[in-house]
Protein backbone atom coordinates (compact mmCIF):
# COMPACT_ATOMS: atom_id res chain seq x y z
CA UNK A 1 0.00 0.00 0.00
CA UNK A 2 0.90 3.41 -0.53
CA UNK A 3 2.60 5.30 2.54
CA UNK A 4 1.89 8.66 3.61
CA UNK A 5 4.67 10.00 5.16
CA UNK A 6 6.11 10.59 1.42
CA UNK A 7 4.80 14.24 -0.07
CA UNK A 8 3.98 13.20 -4.22
CA UNK A 9 4.27 16.44 -6.12
CA UNK A 10 2.95 14.93 -9.04
CA UNK A 11 -0.58 16.27 -8.47
CA UNK A 12 0.77 19.57 -7.76
CA UNK A 13 -0.52 22.78 -8.75
CA UNK A 14 0.69 24.23 -12.18
CA UNK A 15 1.64 28.01 -12.77
CA UNK A 16 0.36 29.29 -15.93
CA UNK A 17 3.29 31.02 -17.27
CA UNK A 18 5.68 30.67 -20.63
CA UNK A 19 8.23 28.88 -19.77
CA UNK A 20 11.45 30.63 -18.18
CA UNK A 21 15.10 29.67 -19.52
CA UNK A 22 17.43 30.02 -16.36
CA UNK A 23 20.44 29.45 -18.91
CA UNK A 24 20.31 31.13 -22.88
CA UNK A 25 22.34 28.65 -23.91
CA UNK A 26 19.98 25.81 -23.55
CA UNK A 27 16.24 25.36 -24.89
CA UNK A 28 13.26 24.66 -26.36
CA UNK A 29 12.54 26.13 -29.19
CA UNK A 30 9.46 25.94 -31.78
CA UNK A 31 10.92 26.76 -35.36
CA UNK A 32 14.44 26.54 -36.50
CA UNK A 33 14.14 30.01 -37.77
CA UNK A 34 14.03 31.33 -34.30
CA UNK A 35 17.47 30.51 -34.29
CA UNK A 36 19.63 33.78 -34.27
CA UNK A 37 22.57 32.15 -35.65
CA UNK A 38 22.32 31.02 -39.46
CA UNK A 39 25.94 28.66 -38.91
CA UNK A 40 24.10 25.82 -37.04
CA UNK A 41 24.80 22.53 -36.74
CA UNK A 42 22.01 20.39 -37.10
CA UNK A 43 21.45 16.69 -34.53
CA UNK A 44 19.21 13.96 -35.67
CA UNK A 45 18.62 11.79 -33.43
CA UNK A 46 16.10 9.47 -35.25
CA UNK A 47 17.56 5.88 -35.77
CA UNK A 48 20.25 6.24 -38.49
CA UNK A 49 18.29 4.49 -41.26
CA UNK A 50 15.40 7.31 -40.99
CA UNK A 51 17.92 10.36 -40.34
CA UNK A 52 19.74 8.99 -43.38
CA UNK A 53 16.82 8.83 -45.41
CA UNK A 54 15.60 12.24 -44.90
CA UNK A 55 16.54 15.26 -42.56
CA UNK A 56 18.22 18.29 -42.24
CA UNK A 57 20.85 18.73 -44.96
CA UNK A 58 23.55 19.04 -43.46
CA UNK A 59 22.01 17.04 -40.53
CA UNK A 60 24.44 14.56 -38.54
CA UNK A 61 23.14 11.42 -37.38
CA UNK A 62 23.41 10.99 -33.71
CA UNK A 63 20.97 8.10 -31.87
CA UNK A 64 21.29 7.68 -27.90
CA UNK A 65 22.91 3.87 -28.78
CA UNK A 66 25.74 6.13 -29.89
CA UNK A 67 26.28 6.93 -26.52
CA UNK A 68 25.44 3.65 -24.74
CA UNK A 69 26.77 0.58 -23.45
CA UNK A 70 25.32 -2.46 -22.54
CA UNK A 71 22.19 -2.91 -20.92
CA UNK A 72 22.19 1.02 -21.95
CA UNK A 73 24.91 2.09 -19.34
CA UNK A 74 26.32 5.62 -19.94
CA UNK A 75 29.35 5.55 -22.35
CA UNK A 76 32.58 7.02 -20.26
CA UNK A 77 33.33 10.74 -20.75
CA UNK A 78 35.93 9.85 -23.14
CA UNK A 79 34.11 7.93 -25.22
CA UNK A 80 31.20 10.18 -25.21
CA UNK A 81 33.63 12.99 -26.52
CA UNK A 82 35.07 11.22 -29.11
CA UNK A 83 31.36 10.12 -30.85
CA UNK A 84 30.92 14.06 -30.51
CA UNK A 85 34.31 15.14 -32.33
CA UNK A 86 33.18 11.45 -34.38
CA UNK A 87 29.64 14.13 -35.62
CA UNK A 88 32.26 17.06 -36.41
CA UNK A 89 31.82 19.19 -33.18
CA UNK A 90 34.20 21.09 -31.56
CA UNK A 91 31.66 22.13 -29.01
CA UNK A 92 31.55 25.76 -30.16
CA UNK A 93 28.41 25.29 -32.62
CA UNK A 94 25.29 26.36 -31.68
CA UNK A 95 23.53 22.68 -32.48
CA UNK A 96 19.81 22.56 -33.04
CA UNK A 97 18.63 18.79 -31.75
CA UNK A 98 15.50 17.35 -33.71
CA UNK A 99 14.09 14.19 -33.30
CA UNK A 100 10.73 12.12 -33.32
CA UNK A 101 10.95 10.38 -29.74
CA UNK A 102 10.88 13.08 -26.81
CA UNK A 103 13.41 11.04 -24.58
CA UNK A 104 15.71 10.36 -26.94
CA UNK A 105 16.19 13.68 -28.49
CA UNK A 106 16.31 15.21 -24.76
CA UNK A 107 18.86 13.09 -23.47
CA UNK A 108 21.25 13.43 -26.44
CA UNK A 109 20.12 17.18 -26.18
CA UNK A 110 20.66 16.98 -22.26
CA UNK A 111 24.30 15.15 -22.71
CA UNK A 112 25.20 17.95 -25.21
CA UNK A 113 24.31 20.38 -23.01
CA UNK A 114 26.36 18.55 -20.04
CA UNK A 115 29.43 17.53 -22.12
CA UNK A 116 29.89 21.65 -22.43
CA UNK A 117 28.25 22.47 -26.10
CA UNK A 118 27.95 26.12 -26.26
CA UNK A 119 24.74 26.79 -27.26
CA UNK A 120 22.16 23.36 -27.37
CA UNK A 121 18.71 24.28 -29.07
CA UNK A 122 15.80 21.53 -28.89
CA UNK A 123 13.24 21.21 -31.49
CA UNK A 124 9.96 21.08 -30.25
CA UNK A 125 7.83 19.38 -32.83
CA UNK A 126 8.18 16.15 -33.86
CA UNK A 127 10.84 16.14 -36.39
CA UNK A 128 8.93 13.70 -39.17
CA UNK A 129 5.31 15.65 -38.80
CA UNK A 130 7.37 18.45 -40.97
CA UNK A 131 7.00 21.48 -38.79
CA UNK A 132 6.17 23.83 -41.40
CA UNK A 133 10.15 23.50 -43.08
CA UNK A 134 10.16 24.33 -46.46
CA UNK A 135 11.15 21.56 -48.75
CA UNK A 136 14.52 23.18 -50.19
CA UNK A 137 15.73 22.82 -46.27
CA UNK A 138 15.61 19.22 -46.52
CA UNK A 139 18.00 16.48 -47.62
CA UNK A 140 20.09 13.26 -45.88
CA UNK A 141 21.33 13.15 -42.92
CA UNK A 142 25.22 11.96 -42.21
CA UNK A 143 26.01 8.69 -40.24
CA UNK A 144 29.24 9.88 -37.96
CA UNK A 145 32.85 8.58 -38.96
CA UNK A 146 34.52 5.93 -37.29
CA UNK A 147 37.16 8.22 -36.53
CA UNK A 148 37.16 12.20 -34.78
CA UNK A 149 36.70 15.05 -38.11
CA UNK A 150 37.43 17.48 -34.82
CA UNK A 151 38.22 17.08 -31.24
CA UNK A 152 35.32 18.03 -29.21
CA UNK A 153 37.45 20.19 -26.15
CA UNK A 154 34.84 22.49 -25.10
CA UNK A 155 35.08 22.35 -21.02
CA UNK A 156 32.46 20.14 -19.58
CA UNK A 157 29.84 21.83 -17.43
CA UNK A 158 30.95 19.81 -13.96
CA UNK A 159 28.22 21.42 -11.41
CA UNK A 160 25.08 19.79 -12.71
CA UNK A 161 26.49 16.41 -12.57
CA UNK A 162 26.02 14.45 -9.48
CA UNK A 163 27.67 10.45 -8.95
CA UNK A 164 26.36 7.93 -7.24
CA UNK A 165 29.37 8.20 -4.24
CA UNK A 166 28.79 12.30 -3.80
CA UNK A 167 24.93 11.64 -3.82
CA UNK A 168 24.80 9.38 -1.03
CA UNK A 169 27.10 10.82 0.81
CA UNK A 170 25.40 14.10 0.36
CA UNK A 171 22.31 12.48 1.88
CA UNK A 172 24.06 11.50 4.91
CA UNK A 173 24.59 15.18 5.71
CA UNK A 174 23.23 17.93 4.02
CA UNK A 175 18.70 17.88 3.45
CA UNK A 176 18.37 17.24 -0.61
CA UNK A 177 15.60 18.14 -3.07
CA UNK A 178 15.46 14.83 -4.96
CA UNK A 179 12.86 14.96 -7.48
CA UNK A 180 12.27 11.40 -9.18
CA UNK A 181 10.50 11.06 -12.61
CA UNK A 182 9.67 7.94 -12.85
CA UNK A 183 5.97 6.80 -13.27
CA UNK A 184 4.15 6.59 -9.93
CA UNK A 185 4.13 2.72 -10.13
CA UNK A 186 7.87 2.78 -9.73
CA UNK A 187 8.16 5.34 -7.12
CA UNK A 188 5.90 3.42 -4.66
CA UNK A 189 8.01 0.23 -5.67
CA UNK A 190 4.59 -1.43 -7.34
CA UNK A 191 6.64 -2.15 -10.82
CA UNK A 192 10.02 -3.08 -10.66
CA UNK A 193 12.68 -2.74 -13.58
CA UNK A 194 15.80 -2.50 -11.54
CA UNK A 195 17.35 -5.01 -9.11
CA UNK A 196 14.68 -3.80 -6.42
CA UNK A 197 11.92 -1.49 -6.23
CA UNK A 198 11.68 1.64 -4.39
CA UNK A 199 13.22 4.91 -4.71
CA UNK A 200 15.99 7.09 -3.50
CA UNK A 201 15.02 8.36 0.46
CA UNK A 202 13.26 11.33 0.45
CA UNK A 203 12.85 11.70 -3.02
CA UNK A 204 9.26 13.15 -4.42
CA UNK A 205 7.70 12.26 -7.27
CA UNK A 206 7.35 13.99 -10.24
CA UNK A 207 6.83 11.69 -13.37
CA UNK A 208 8.52 13.20 -16.64
CA UNK A 209 4.85 12.63 -18.37
CA UNK A 210 3.56 15.19 -16.37
CA UNK A 211 5.96 17.72 -16.99
CA UNK A 212 6.41 17.27 -20.45
CA UNK A 213 2.32 17.91 -21.30
CA UNK A 214 2.09 20.70 -18.06
CA UNK A 215 5.07 22.66 -20.52
CA UNK A 216 2.59 21.89 -23.71
CA UNK A 217 -0.09 23.37 -22.36
CA UNK A 218 2.65 26.68 -21.43
CA UNK A 219 2.45 26.13 -17.44
CA UNK A 220 5.43 25.14 -15.22
CA UNK A 221 5.55 22.69 -11.88
CA UNK A 222 5.54 24.54 -8.79
CA UNK A 223 8.77 22.46 -6.78
CA UNK A 224 10.17 22.53 -3.24
CA UNK A 225 12.50 25.60 -2.87
CA UNK A 226 15.72 24.52 -3.18
CA UNK A 227 17.68 23.38 -6.56
CA UNK A 228 16.95 19.71 -7.24
CA UNK A 229 19.05 16.56 -7.86
CA UNK A 230 16.43 14.75 -10.65
CA UNK A 231 16.65 11.54 -11.14
CA UNK A 232 14.83 8.63 -13.90
CA UNK A 233 15.35 4.77 -14.58
CA UNK A 234 18.73 5.50 -16.06
CA UNK A 235 20.95 7.47 -17.30
CA UNK A 236 18.87 8.13 -20.57
CA UNK A 237 15.72 8.78 -18.43
CA UNK A 238 17.43 10.89 -16.37
CA UNK A 239 19.61 13.05 -18.50
CA UNK A 240 16.06 13.61 -20.44
CA UNK A 241 13.92 14.79 -17.52
CA UNK A 242 16.90 17.12 -16.52
CA UNK A 243 16.44 18.45 -19.98
CA UNK A 244 12.79 18.95 -19.68
CA UNK A 245 13.54 20.95 -16.52
CA UNK A 246 16.29 22.81 -17.30
CA UNK A 247 16.03 23.63 -20.86
CA UNK A 248 11.82 23.53 -20.66
CA UNK A 249 10.77 25.23 -17.07
CA UNK A 250 14.07 26.94 -16.04
CA UNK A 251 15.10 25.00 -13.44
CA UNK A 252 18.25 24.95 -12.11
CA UNK A 253 17.93 21.20 -12.00
CA UNK A 254 21.21 18.70 -11.17
CA UNK A 255 21.19 15.61 -12.42
CA UNK A 256 22.01 11.77 -10.95
CA UNK A 257 22.25 10.18 -14.56
CA UNK A 258 23.40 6.71 -13.15
CA UNK A 259 19.72 6.56 -12.04
CA UNK A 260 17.22 4.02 -9.95
CA UNK A 261 18.75 0.65 -11.45
CA UNK A 262 22.01 1.88 -10.73
CA UNK A 263 21.02 2.75 -7.09
CA UNK A 264 19.15 -0.03 -6.34
CA UNK A 265 21.94 -2.35 -7.56
CA UNK A 266 24.03 -1.54 -5.13
CA UNK A 267 22.12 -3.51 -1.89
CA UNK A 268 24.43 -1.11 0.82
CA UNK A 269 22.56 1.77 -0.08
CA UNK A 270 19.14 2.95 1.83
CA UNK A 271 15.78 3.15 -0.56
CA UNK A 272 12.41 3.78 -0.12
CA UNK A 273 8.98 1.92 -0.40
CA UNK A 274 11.72 -0.97 -0.85
CA UNK A 275 10.52 -3.71 -2.78
CA UNK A 276 12.03 -6.43 -4.58
CA UNK A 277 11.00 -8.62 -7.80
CA UNK A 278 8.85 -11.74 -7.23
CA UNK A 279 11.89 -14.07 -7.97
CA UNK A 280 13.51 -12.98 -5.29
CA UNK A 281 10.79 -13.90 -2.42
CA UNK A 282 10.55 -17.01 -1.16
CA UNK A 283 8.18 -19.49 -3.08
CA UNK A 284 5.70 -19.55 -0.22
CA UNK A 285 5.20 -15.59 -0.68
CA UNK A 286 4.60 -15.86 -4.12
CA UNK A 287 1.56 -18.88 -3.93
Amino acid sequence: MRGLGTVSIALALFVRAAPATADDSFSYIDSPASLPDANVAIVDTRPGEACRERSLKGARCLSPDDFLGPHRRLAAVPDILWVLGTAGLTGEETVLVVGDEPTARDFVAGLLHLSGQRQVAVLRARFSRGVGLPPDSLGQGTTRGMVREKIFQAPARDDPWVLRNELAARLTKTPTVLLDGRGESEFWGETVRAARGGRLPGAESLPAVTVRAALGRGERPALPVGDPVVYAHDAVDGIAFFTLLRAGAGVPARVYPGGWAEWAADGGLPAGAATYPDWMRPAAERA
